[in-house]
């Protein structure tokens, strides 16, 4: 078992005097989890995701690095799981904003913008719509958080979708997951490099890429 206070014992003692009042021992292993994720943010905000160490995390969190380890089984665990959390935190926000989209190609368009447009000022959820080629990158593939997250996304849209009778039948799942991401990476990296904005790519969402998944019941919108 591993005790808590033996090492926030030792890192008090090399602590600065005027931070050790601000360091209390977590109550279980969810709690240490929750802080040590917090100290993530924390530094992820001042130094970015990539020059963040899990030296800057221990450090941050009042721990030794050893027992971050008991926690997060490497640096990508614990951020895969930290940028999990960013993309679900998302994925609601978007989910609230076309719930008034009452047809499948409408929903298909706005969230595929809304994600989009989100994503790509958030440097942790762009990797579950852009992973890079990082090992980080690879690693969120490897371990299928970014096939996860894109179920996750549109799968309540589909399921719907279906019951009403708007989406063609027949259609692979997997495959429209990864269309449908493939296409919000690159209206993503569009708005960044000012190749459309939101109105240019929401007409071309509409002719190009909503019709493909309606049925005819399903009307595009104008």
């Amino acid at each position: 078992m591993f005790d808590w206070t033996s090492d926030v014992t030792s890192t008090i003692s090399s602590m600065p005097r005027g931070s050790r009042s601000q360091l209390t021992a977590p109550t279980n292993a969810d709690d240490a989890r929750e802080r040590i994720l917090a100290a993530a943010e924390r530094c992820i905000d001042r130094h970015g995701i990539r020059k963040t160490t899990m030296d800057d995390i221990a450090s941050e969190v009042g721990l030794s690095r050893p027992n971050v380890y008991r926690y997060f089984a490497d640096r990508d665990d614990l951020l895969i799981e930290l940028i999990t959390r960013h993309a679900r935190a998302l994925l609601n926000r978007a989910r609230k904003s076309i719930s008034r989209q009452s047809s499948l190609p409408d929903q298909i368009v706005e969230t595929v913008l809304y994600t989009a447009e989100h994503a790509r000022r958030d440097p942790m959820t762009r990797h579950v719509i852009d992973p890079d080629g990082t090992r980080l990158g690879r690693r969120m593939i490897a371990s299928g958080t970014t096939e996860l997250m894109r179920a996750e996304m549109w799968d309540p849209v589909l399921d719907a979708a279906l019951v009403k009778s708007e989406l063609l039948p027949g259609l692979p799942r997997s495959d429209i997951h990864l269309w449908l991401g493939n296409v919000t990476k690159m209206v993503m990296r569009g708005l960044e490099d000012g190749d459309g904005d939101l109105k240019r790519y929401r007409s071309i969402l509409r002719r190009f890429v909503a019709p493909a998944f309606s049925s005819s019941n399903a009307p595009v919108g104008a």
